[in-house]
């Protein structure tokens, strides 16, 4: 195992009452990533990563109400060197399986606290862990990034809080700000704005570093900002708990007035959350990366999650319940549910979501009269489509038994669960308590409006997708926007931590000179082949098709190739990409293999390195029609063989999009 111990000060100065300074290093199974812990006079850590510092020293610590501080002056009582190595079975992610190997090396110190340091090959990790005893009261965690030049490029994603009214507390937010390119020295100071996780860092050699946790359970997540004095440097920014007496209801959101002076009242023995540095020589190599997910707590009993499908979802409310050419009505209806059913069914999409609208405003316990719920499940099930409801949060909290045993007994699948909009140790715990309960009932869970996914998928697996992301649902409003680029920077940065809720598909696609925001018939950026390879690119193992029905069927073809596109894989592979200008992305779902490549607004030739295919393969292509730029619905469907091992040129409009289904030529003839 390559642990290593580097005393810093000689044995023989090590005198009674003299704390002995050391640093203790453990590194990955490869030699590429270590992470360093320093014990001289406070606690401090490093990271390296092919022999490079990309963390420099910085203190970490804990204080806790009416203890002594951790990482004052810390004296390590004991080392404890672990190798973690085995395969995690993994039904429902980007991968059949992952083949952990890591190596770990927990420091226990004097007042009853360790620092626990694990260093895979994609990155590294530490976490503190406590043996106090009861409940204790966690008043500020101190973990803060030391970079080692203001110069390196940020992408960063700032919390705006809420924009009409500057004065809201900055902590309550989606989650959802287009990344930013700047350099750390340019990142927002103070607390003008906070930095959410992940956090994206490109160094001069090519290596980047993607921030975020895991495992976060029972505690307030993990945010950043600059101190104005401090150019690189980005300190802690987590949320205190509300003050419950100062909530604002309106049964869509809850507000917060006034928070405590302290961020979690919890168990005194128990793991905190892992701060995770995910490391890669390219940005493409992310994509890849397994660390949250291995990270996190596992359920204790995973394969008592065998009725949990992933799958497509025809989704109504992005392209606000329009179909036509029919003799009923469009909207929330009862007729407009029907014939989206019947369309999932016609192409094999596995559910259709009720969005807001299906009960009485904000009244979840009340259905609307206009949707008969009961009745359009049944006849879901008939045609073997399920039933996913939406509700935002509030309607949920302490009746979760309540209204998921009602709707459970009606033959209701899952909840899309929106309008967190919060990190602090409450809603932390209710997506915990929430998840749960869900499971008690077989109902998967969907978590729209909430911060970046920790890993909870693996504690809960019934949780199949988390938003956290600026998804296509904003292009039904905003303007300006570079939706290209910020597709591309999603791919590096958010999709790091964990699945989407992006919700793509649009076949009304539009050029950056023509596009404009229309809430009803909405539009993409960029053209109709982007919005179909982000089906491969964007890991969501419940994948919503955005438009409406009647565009699918006016596209049929399109439609076809998307409904077909797995949303859990065997295997993923990051070919190549720059964070904020293209990305290509490879997935394996049995024998046969998926690309999904995207570009920002410039146009661009790719070449796609096929060394991971072997043999013959027969390739169904959509591509880039040669007028797309004019016209970003134009495309090319062709078929062609490709052999594994060689290279294939692709060529990408502005806002373009190539994607492919390649299938093995002994199994493509099969088929006849």
């Amino acid at each position: 195992m390559n642990l290593r111990v580097i005393p810093i000060l000689p044995l023989a100065f090590c005198i009674a009452g003299v704390v002995c300074a050391e640093t203790l290093m453990v590194r990955s199974p490869d030699g590429r990533n270590e992470i360093h812990l320093t014990t001289d006079g406070t606690l401090r850590y490093s990271i390296y990563r092919n022999g490079k510092l990309r963390v420099v020293p910085t203190e970490i610590g804990m204080n806790i109400k009416d203890k002594p501080f951790i990482g004052a002056r810390p004296q390590v009582t004991g080392r404890k060197e672990h190798s973690v190595s085995g395969v995690i079975n993994t039904p429902i992610y980007k991968k059949a399986a992952i083949q952990e190997q890591a190596n770990e090396l927990e420091v226990f110190f004097a007042d009853n606290y360790s620092v626990v340091l694990r260093a895979y090959n994609d990155g590294v990790a530490y976490r503190f862990k406590t043996t106090l005893g009861g409940e204790v009261t966690v008043l500020e965690e101190r973990a803060s990034i030391n970079l080692p030049s203001p110069e390196l490029t940020a992408y960063v994603g700032y919390n705006w809080g809420n924009r009409d009214d500057p004065g809201q507390d900055k902590l309550q937010n989606s989650w959802e700000s287009i990344y930013v390119k700047t350099r750390v020295s340019q990142i927002a100071a103070d607390k003008s704005r906070l930095i959410y996780l992940p956090l994206l860092f490109e160094y001069d050699d090519g290596v980047c570093m993607c921030v975020t946790e895991s495992d976060l359970l029972d505690y307030p997540g993990w945010n950043l900002y600059r101190k104005s004095g401090d150019s690189a440097k980005l300190s802690p920014w987590m949320a205190k708990y509300p003050v419950r007496a100062t909530e604002v209801n309106n049964q869509r959101q809850i507000r917060i007035k006034d928070r405590e002076n302290w961020l979690a009242q919890t168990e005194g023995t128990r793991s905190y959350p892992w701060r995770v540095f995910v490391v890669a020589d390219q940005p493409a190599k992310l994509v890849e990366s397994d660390i949250v997910y291995c990270l996190a707590t596992p359920h204790r009993n995973p394969s008592s999650f065998d009725w949990v499908k992933p799958g497509k979802v025809a989704w109504d409310w992005w392209n606000d319940w329009n179909v036509s050419g029919v003799d009923f009505r469009a909207g929330c209806n009862t007729e407009t549910y029907k014939y989206y059913i019947d369309f999932a069914r016609d192409n094999n999409i596995e559910y259709v979501i009720f969005d807001e609208g299906w009960s009485l405003k904000l009244r979840i316990m009340e259905i609307h009269p206009d949707v008969n719920v009961p009745e359009l499940i049944r006849y879901a099930e008939d045609r073997g489509v399920g039933i996913i409801l939406w509700c935002s949060w509030p309607q949920l909290v302490d009746r979760q038994h309540e209204v998921f045993s009602r709707y459970a007994k009606m033959g209701v699948v899952g909840f899309k669960i929106d309008f967190m909009d919060r990190d602090d140790q409450f809603v932390v715990g209710f997506l915990e308590k929430t998840a749960a309960i869900a499971a008690e009932y077989n109902l998967i869970v969907d978590y729209h409006g909430m911060y970046k996914p920790t890993g909870l998928q693996r504690t809960w697996p019934n949780i199949v997708n988390f938003e956290g992301v600026h998804g296509l649902e904003q292009l039904k409003w905003e303007d300006g926007s570079d939706f290209p680029a910020n597709d591309c920077m999603i791919t590096f940065t958010r999709m790091v931590a964990g699945p989407l809720d992006y919700t793509p598909g649009a076949m009304r696609n539009q050029t950056k000179k023509g596009f404009q925001p229309n809430y009803s018939l909405p539009t993409s950026q960029g053209t109709r082949v982007h919005q179909m390879a982000l089906m491969t690119l964007y890991e969501a193992p419940l994948q919503m098709l955005c438009d409406s029905p009647t565009q699918y069927i006016r596209n049929q073809e399109c439609t076809d190739f998307m409904s077909s596109v797995p949303t859990v894989w065997d295997e993923t592979i990051g070919l190549d990409g720059a964070v904020d200008s293209y990305a290509v992305i490879a997935r394996r779902k049995g024998e046969v293999w998926y690309i999904g490549a995207i570009s920002n607004w410039e146009q661009r030739e790719v070449s796609i390195n096929l060394s991971f295919l072997q043999g013959d393969y027969r390739a169904e292509i959509f591509a880039d029609g040669i007028n797309a730029d004019r016209d970003a619905t134009d495309y090319q469907h062709t078929q062609t063989k490709v052999k594994g091992g060689s290279k294939l040129r692709i060529k990408l409009a502005p806002g373009g999009g190539w994607t492919a289904r390649l299938t093995p030529v002994k199994l493509f003839f099969g088929l006849f």
